[in-house]
C-alpha cells in the first residue's frame, strides 16, 4: 500500500517508487520504464486532489472541463475539453471523439437488455433480447440509497463489444482504448470510499492529470447526493509507468520533499445537490453557459448556479479564458490552486 494525504504527494512518492522499483521494455517501439505489477495507491484526503507542484505546470482546467463532460455524457472533444486541450485530438480515431470516453459508458453504457439464457454453446452467438442502456451513475446513486452499506455499487468502463474486435474477426484497431476499468464506490465507516482499478497508467499524462482529479471529484458529487461524507480514494494501476522522454521529470519530482506538500486541510461542499436530476440540471446550466461564454455570448464575468460545486467549476472556466479575474472560489485549494489572494479584510480577519 503507498498511503498519501494528497494528489501532490501521490505524485512526487510514485516517482520515487517507479525509479526503484520500474523496468525497462519497450512498448509500441517506445522504451518505458514501468512497474511490472499491480501497485494500489491510497489517497487519505481526497478533496486535496490539485497539483501545485510548480514544476509539473499542470494543466488546472483540464480535469475541470472532463468532469463536466463526463457527467454530462459526452465523448465530443470539440464541445468541452478539446477547445482547452489541442493535444488530446491526437488520441481521436476520427478527428471528434473520444471512442474510449468515459462519458457515454457512464451515462449511457448500451448493450443488450434480456439475462443471458445458454443452454447449448451453439446456441452462444444466437442474439435475443433489446438494446438497453444503462445510467450507471444513476444506478450506483440508487443502489446506495437502498442500502448505504451495497458492495453493489460498481460501475464498468471497459465495453467487450465495442472494445474487442472490429467488425470483422480482426482484434479491434483504435487509438482510443479506455485505459479506466472499474469504478466502485463503499461505504466505509460512515464515509464513502472510492475504489478504481486501471489497467494501464501514465503517471504524468493519466495518473496526475486527470485521472486522480476526475474521480476523486466524482467521489465527492456523489457522497453529495448521497448525503454522506467523503471517505477515501483507492487507485489501482496493473501497470504504472513513464516513458523515456519524460523521465528527467520523474526524477525531478522525486527529489521532492512531500512534507512540503502537507496541507492539514480537509474541505467539503456542504450545500446539498439532494437528487442526480438537480445535479444533471446544474449541470446542463453550467454546460449552456459555458459554451455561451465561449462563443462570446456572454460577459466575462462570474456565474451564479446555486451550488458552492457548480459554482466553482463555472468560476474555473472563467478564469481560464479570463486569467485577470480576481474573484474567490468558495474551495481553499482552488484559492491555491489558481492563486487567488484573499482581500484586505479576510487577511485581517475581519
Amino acid at each position: 500500500m503507498n498511503r498519501f494525504t494528497n494528489l501532490d504527494q501521490a505524485l512526487i512518492g510514485m516517482s520515487k517508487n517507479i525509479l526503484e522499483f520500474g523496468v525497462w521494455r519497450q512498448v509500441r517501439g517506445f522504451d518505458c520504464l514501468e512497474i511490472p505489477h499491480p501497485v494500489m495507491i491510497e489517497i487519505t484526503n481526497p478533496t486535496d486532489r490539485y497539483i501545485t507542484i510548480p514544476q509539473r505546470k499542470w494543466n488546472k482546467i483540464l480535469p475541470i472541463a472532463e468532469s463536466l463532460w463526463m457527467a454530462l455524457g459526452m465523448n465530443d472533444l470539440n464541445s468541452l475539453p478539446g477547445r482547452y486541450v489541442k493535444s488530446l485530438y491526437n488520441f481521436s480515431d476520427n478527428g471528434r471523439t473520444w471512442r474510449g470516453g468515459y462519458g457515454p459508458r457512464l451515462r449511457t453504457f448500451s448493450g443488450i437488455g434480456s439475462d443471458y439464457d445458454i443452454s447449448n454453446p451453439a446456441h452462444r452467438h444466437i442474439f435475443s433480447g433489446h438494446v438497453k442502456q444503462v445510467d450507471q451513475l444513476r444506478y450506483v446513486i440508487k443502489s446506495l440509497k437502498r442500502d448505504i452499506n451495497t458492495r453493489q455499487a460498481i460501475i464498468q468502463f471497459g465495453d467487450p463489444v465495442k472494445d474487442s474486435f472490429e467488425n470483422s474477426v480482426d482484434l479491434k484497431k483504435t487509438k482510443d482504448y479506455p485505459c479506466s476499468r472499474t469504478l466502485q464506490f463503499m461505504m466505509v465507516d460512515g464515509k464513502l470510499n472510492c475504489t478504481l482499478y486501471i489497467r494501464s497508467n501514465d503517471i504524468l499524462f493519466g495518473l496526475s492529470a486527470v485521472n486522480i482529479t476526475n474521480f476523486t471529484i466524482m467521489q465527492e458529487y456523489v457522497a453529495n447526493i448521497v448525503g454522506v461524507p467523503v471517505g477515501m480514494y483507492y487507485h489501482i494501476a496493473n501497470n504504472l509507468h513513464v516513458y523515456k522522454e519524460h523521465l528527467e521529470k520523474i526524477r525531478l519530482f522525486a527529489s521532492l520533499d512531500p512534507f512540503e506538500y502537507e496541507r492539514g486541510l480537509r474541505f467539503e461542499y456542504m450545500d446539498s445537490f439532494r437528487s442526480l436530476h438537480r445535479f444533471d440540471r446544474l449541470c446542463n446550466n453550467l454546460y449552456n453557459w459555458e459554451q455561451g461564454m465561449w462563443r462570446g455570448e456572454y460577459p466575462l464575468e462570474p456565474m451564479t448556479f446555486g451550488h458552492d460545486m457548480i459554482d466553482d467549476w463555472a468560476l474555473c472556466f472563467l478564469k481560464a479564458n479570463d486569467p485577470t479575474n480576481t474573484t474567490r472560489f468558495t474551495n481553499p485549494y482552488l484559492n491555491n490552486l489558481w492563486k487567488v489572494k484573499e482581500s484586505q479584510e479576510e487577511s485581517s480577519g475581519n
